[in-house]
């Protein structure tokens, strides 16, 4: 029989306790950094949809439930970001499904424009009522 000094059996449940914490603590990622080509690829497409050379491109995100949509934030007097969808899931031919300009728009507007899942991954939100009320546009009502 194989015996486990004193202090092995302590570290071992202490190391356990920490493997578990890390992945309960660590977030579930919702949407992904895309590729560099893919990047580039959005940049392109954000910009020119912006239409002005004041316009910012500060970062874009991939869905992880449908790796067809894409998110870019471009800035500008008026506009805060893009809507993009491509054909497939590997094509780099993306295309602006939708606009955000300088205020929040309606979850309707997004709703008909990509899946709630996605909507939901890329933390898109929007007005859902008649008083204001703004929330994820990818959860109920």
């Amino acid at each position: 029989m194989h015996r486990v000094g004193k202090g092995t059996s302590g570290a071992l449940a202490l190391l356990a306790t920490g493997a578990l914490l890390c992945a309960v603590a660590a977030p579930a990622a919702a949407d992904r950094r895309p590729s560099k080509t893919e990047s580039r690829a959005i940049k392109r497409v954000a910009l020119k949809k912006c239409g002005s050379p004041e316009c910012t491109f500060r970062r874009a995100r991939v869905s992880t439930k449908n790796a067809r949509f894409a998110w870019a934030d471009v800035t500008d007097e008026g506009f805060s970001g893009v809507l993009l969808k491509r054909p497939t899931t590997h094509s780099r031919r993306f295309r602006v499904v939708g606009t955000q300009g300088g205020g929040i728009g309606s979850c309707d507007y997004w709703r008909a424009r990509a899946p709630a899942s996605v909507l939901r991954d890329l933390h898109i939100a929007g007005v859902v009522d008649d008083s204001g009320t703004t929330r994820n546009c990818g959860t109920g009502q």
